[in-house]
């Protein structure tokens, strides 16, 4: 008997032992099955991150920031109550819910409140208890109504709080409430809170950075521009008054040597046609005496110019048509046409008014232009003589274009920036006064004498006046 007992208590000793056993191993077990769900849960989680982390520098603008971080906010903590994304309105001092997962949502908070500890916060925090009702009180009623409204359950008994910030910047906060279940959220959800923090901060403030450097790329295309086009007008400026100085400087030239040069020149032409009178008609010296006039001619003409450069002829202004001067300088030279095979043709507009101008003048300037044209083609071509209204700008006054177009050899690029300076000239017998007195004319009537050409392609020239003293 004694020995039966002692093997029921042994056997009883071996029953507790293996209860023992099996109550460990299922304890481990179960411990080893929650630190696999932990290890799944956290593997998903970084999966979440590293998923936001790439399609977040794709974004385009803020709410595209704002939209992704509350969608993932539902996926890395499920059972939220409420998730509020808050920007910072530094105009008003204040923060505004920029999204929630509950739609159709506006609120705006003085820096009270969770938000408002949130931004001031150096980092997430896990808010529960007398903690989280200290901040719930902290708003105002209004504030407050606005909150509970905008959850699913009330009171939230836990919250995730984490700024939005790059360096020394805050941008805003994210704000989750937890359901009514004591500790909804636990410690280890502060460094995912964190990171969702971290990205749509590096985000907002990698946009607003381009936003700035868009701003500052228009801002320098801008004044960029405006130098130009002020360096351009500079330019202008100082080419026109360089031209002045130039007409002024040859004008006083021209009145001297005009006065100077006129009086021998008048001796010398009558001592050689009082010498020409003694001279019989076959005598060889007489050929050098006709050069000698000639040249002396020649002289005379070039002195002319030059004083009509200074003092151009005092004709009254009077009312003229542009078309009618066009006609009669053509009809002079109608012959000098024929001769060198020119066609001209015109298209003169029939809405051409007549304009207060010295007919005379202008005469000269169309004379001289289509002159060039003609010495422009040596081999014959088509004269274009055209005429049009421009419409006016603002409060800038209707203008006349007439463009005297050729056919010919063109102007070679390095000599237009000349063509209108005084005694410059491509012609081997020219004085390269005739343009300049045309521009001189021009400009006396506040207008301007343009010119396009195009080597072997011919040239247009083309006279703008201005209507404002139109009849």
């Amino acid at each position: 008997m004694g020995e039966l007992e002692d093997l029921r208590r042994r056997v009883a000793e071996l029953e507790q032992r293996l209860h023992t056993v099996q109550t460990q191993a299922e304890t481990v077990e179960r411990e080893a099955a929650l630190q696999m769900a932990r290890a799944l849960d956290l593997n998903a989680r970084l999966s979440v991150i590293l998923s936001l982390s790439a399609a977040l520098p794709n974004s385009r603008d803020v709410d595209t920031v704002v939209r992704l971080i509350i969608r993932e906010t539902a996926t890395l903590f499920p059972g939220t109550s409420a998730t509020h994304f808050f920007l910072v309105d530094h105009e008003r001092n204040t923060l505004v819910l920029r999204a929630s997962d509950k739609p159709n949502m506006l609120i705006t908070h003085p820096m009270q409140g969770l938000a408002g500890k949130a931004i001031l916060s150096p980092r997430a925090m896990l808010l529960v208890g007398p903690e989280l009702e200290l901040a719930l009180n902290d708003l105002e009623p209004e504030h407050l109504a606005e909150l509970r409204h905008s959850m699913r359950e009330w009171p939230p008994q836990s919250a995730l709080i984490a700024p939005l910030r790059v360096d020394s910047q805050r941008f805003g906060a994210i704000v989750l409430y937890g359901g009514v279940h004591a500790h909804l959220y636990h410690p280890r959800d502060i460094p995912f809170i964190q990171a969702l923090a971290d990205l749509a901060a590096v985000s907002i403030d990698e946009l607003n950075q381009r936003t700035r450097a868009a701003a500052l790329q228009r801002d320098l295309a801008l004044t960029q521009s405006l130098h130009a086009e002020a360096e351009a007008r500079l330019n202008t400026a100082q080419a026109q008054l360089l031209q002045s100085a130039k007409l002024a400087a040859v004008g006083e030239l021209s009145a001297s040597v005009a006065h100077e040069i006129n009086n021998p020149l008048y001796a010398a032409r009558n001592s050689l046609y009082l010498v020409e009178q003694d001279l019989a008609a076959d005598d060889p010296q007489r050929a050098f005496l006709t050069i000698a006039q000639q040249e002396l001619g020649r002289i005379a003409r070039i002195i002319t110019r030059m004083r009509d450069f200074y003092r151009p002829t005092r004709a009254e202004l009077a009312s003229t048509s542009i078309n009618v001067l066009l006609r009669e300088t053509l009809e002079l030279v109608q012959t000098h046409l024929r001769h060198s095979h020119i066609n001209a043709v015109t298209e003169l507009g029939s809405d051409i008014p007549a304009i207060i101008a010295h007919a005379d003048q202008l005469r000269q300037v169309f004379l001289n232009i289509i002159l060039n044209a003609c010495d422009a083609m040596p081999d014959g071509g088509d004269l274009r003589v055209r005429t049009r209204m421009l419409q006016a700008r603002h409060e800038a006054p209707t203008t006349i274009e007439i463009d005297i177009c050729d056919t010919g050899a063109g102007i070679p690029p390095e000599h237009l920036p000349h063509l209108f300076e005084p005694f410059y000239t491509t012609k081997t017998h020219g004085t390269g006064l005739g343009l300049a007195i045309s521009a001189h004319i021009i400009s006396q009537h506040n207008g301007r004498i343009l010119v396009e050409s195009e080597v072997c392609q011919g040239s247009t020239f083309s006279i703008l006046l201005p209507t404002n003293l139109s009849t």
